[in-house]
C-alpha cells in the first residue's frame, strides 16, 4: 500500500496551486484503483500456491493430478484442491500465511467451507480442528452454478439454462443488434425455439444452415449436441449407434469409413441443401456483419415491412416512409421506392458502372473486365446502401424525417473504403487505386 499512501498531492485554485498533502487516506470503497491493486494481490496467491503444488509431500486430488491443478480464482471466489492428507492441507494452510503476511487480507472462517469425499472421519477431525473452517456438503453453488459429485439433474440444469436465457434476452432486449445477437447466439451453440420473444422472421432451421446454403452458419443446438453424444458413444458404449448406423450405409451418408467426427455426424444429421449463388456476394469481409445480415434477411425477403405487419396484424397503412406514394413492400422499398431508386442512381454515377439491383450477382459474375477489386467494392457499397436504406425507413417511421439521398451515398461509400483501406494488406493495381481516389473525393 506504499505505493497508495506515500505520494503527495496539491491542489489547483483559481490558477494558483496550493500546498502538499500526502495521501494517507488509502483506498475507499468505490475508488477505481481497487480491482487492480486487488488483481495483482490474487495473482500473487496464485503464485504462492503454484509454488506449494511444486513440493514434494503435496498430493494434489485424484482429478486434478494431470493438470497439476490445487485452486481455480475468480474476484474473491477461490476454490482449493488436494488430497485429504494432513500434509497437503498444511501446505495450503502455509501458503494463506504467508499471503496474510505480505498483503494484510485473510480467509474469513465464517464463509470458508471444507468438502469430503473417502475420508477417514478421524483424518477429517483433525483437518478440521487444524484449519478453524466448517466442514460443508455437496452440492454447493460456485458462481451460481451448482457443484456436485454427481451428474446434474434435469431440474438443475433446466434452472442454469434459464439463467443464460434470461441473460440473453436482456442483452438482446438493450444493447444488441441483430448481428450482434447472432454472435451471441453462436457462442451458446443455438437457442431453441422455446427462447424467442417474438415470432421469428426466419425460421431456426432456416438460421441453421451454412451460409453457402441460404442460412446464418449458426449451430443447431440439438443436432450437434447428438453429434457430440455419438463421438462420445462411438469410442465409448456405442450407446446412440443406432442413430448413426445408417450415415455409415453404402448408399447414404459417409460412406464405408469407420473413423466417426463430430463435423461429419452433425452435417450428416441436419442433411444436405443445394448452394445457394449469392451467399458470397455479402457474407465475406468487405462487409460489416450487420450489413451482412440486413441484405441477407432482403434476399429473403424477411423484413418486417408493411405488407408484412399489416398480415401479421402490426399495421393497418401501407404507404411507404420514404416516398408516401405506394404501399410498402419488399419489392417496392429496395428496387421501386422513388427514394430507393435515386439513391442507386447517384451510386451508380459515383461508381461509373451501371448495374440492376435485382441481378447483382449475375452482373458481378458477367462484369469481368473490371478488376476483382471493383467488383467487390462495387457490391458492398450496394449492400451498404441497402443497410442505409432499410436504417433512413425505420428513422423516417420515427422522426417523420429522411436525408438527402447524396448524403446516404457519400456516407455508404466512405464507410466501405475505409473498411477496406485498414484491412487491406495487398498490393493494388494503379488503376484500382485512382479509381478508389475518385471515390473519396
Amino acid at each position: 500500500m506504499s505505493c497508495v499512501s506515500s505520494p503527495t498531492y496539491s491542489l489547483t485554485l483559481n490558477g494558483n496551486s496550493f500546498g502538499f498533502f500526502k495521501g494517507k487516506r488509502g483506498l475507499r470503497q468505490g475508488d477505481p484503483l481497487s480491482p487492480l491493486l486487488f488483481t495483482i494481490c490474487m495473482d500473487y496467491l496464485s503464485r504462492i500456491l503454484n509454488v506449494t503444488g511444486q513440493q514434494a509431500d503435496f498430493r494434489f486430488h485424484l482429478l486434478c493430478g494431470h493438470l497439476r491443478l490445487n485452486h481455480l480464482l475468480f474476484a474473491d471466489d477461490l476454490l482449493l484442491f488436494s488430497k485429504g492428507t494432513d500434509t497437503s492441507i498444511m501446505w495450503l494452510l502455509r501458503a494463506f500465511a504467508t499471503f496474510s503476511a505480505a498483503s494484510g487480507l485473510s480467509l474469513n472462517k465464517e464463509k470458508t467451507e471444507i468438502y469430503f469425499n473417502g475420508v477417514q472421519p478421524q483424518t477429517v477431525d483433525a483437518i478440521l480442528q487444524v484449519s478453524g473452517f466448517k466442514k460443508g456438503s455437496l452440492p454447493f453453488k460456485y458462481l451460481g452454478v451448482p457443484i456436485s459429485s454427481k451428474k446434474l439433474t434435469k431440474t438443475e440444469g433446466r434452472k442454469l439454462m434459464d439463467k443464460i436465457t434470461t441473460r440473453i434476452r436482456s442483452w438482446g432486449a438493450n444493447h444488441l443488434s441483430y448481428a450482434g445477437l447472432i454472435v451471441c447466439v453462436g457462442m451458446f451453440c443455438g437457442g431453441g425455439k422455446d427462447s424467442y420473444l417474438r415470432a421469428p422472421a426466419v425460421s431456426w432451421d432456416k438460421c441453421c444452415l451454412p451460409k453457402s446454403e441460404g442460412g446464418l452458419g449458426i449451430k443447431h443446438s440439438k443436432n450437434w449436441n447428438k453429434a457430440l453424444l455419438g463421438n462420445w458413444s462411438w469410442k465409448k458404449i456405442a450407446h446412440l449407434m443406432s442413430i448413426f448406423r445408417p450415415a455409415y450405409s453404402d448408399d447414404c451418408g459417409m460412406g464405408k469409413q469407420l473413423d466417426y467426427t463430430v463435423n461429419e455426424g452433425y452435417n450428416w444429421l441436419r442433411g444436405s441443401n443445394p448452394e445457394v449463388s449469392w451467399w458470397r456476394v455479402f457474407w465475406n469481409s468487405m462487409n460489416v456483419p450487420k450489413t451482412s445480415f440486413i441484405y441477407w434477411a432482403v434476399v429473403l425477403g424477411r423484413l418486417l415491412t408493411k405488407d408484412r405487419l399489416v398480415r401479421m396484424g402490426g399495421a393497418s397503412d401501407l404507404s411507404c416512409f420514404l416516398c408516401h406514394s405506394h404501399d410498402e413492400s419488399h419489392d417496392h422499398l429496395f428496387f421501386d421506392c422513388l427514394y430507393s431508386n435515386r439513391c442507386v442512381q447517384l451510386l451508380q454515377q459515383k461508381l461509373q458502372f451501371y448495374f440492376d439491383p435485382r441481378g447483382l450477382v449475375n452482373w458481378n459474375r458477367r462484369r469481368r473486365r473490371n478488376s476483382l477489386l471493383m467488383r467487390r467494392i462495387t457490391c458492398a457499397c450496394y449492400i451498404q446502401l441497402v443497410y442505409l436504406i432499410w436504417q433512413e425507413r425505420n428513422k423516417a417511421r420515427l422522426y417523420f424525417k429522411v436525408t438527402h439521398p447524396g448524403i446516404i451515398v457519400k456516407q455508404g461509400i466512405q464507410s466501405v473504403c475505409t473498411r477496406f483501406r485498414t484491412r487491406n494488406k495487398a498490393a493494388i493495381t494503379r488503376d484500382d487505386e485512382v479509381w478508389l481516389r475518385h471515390l473519396t473525393q
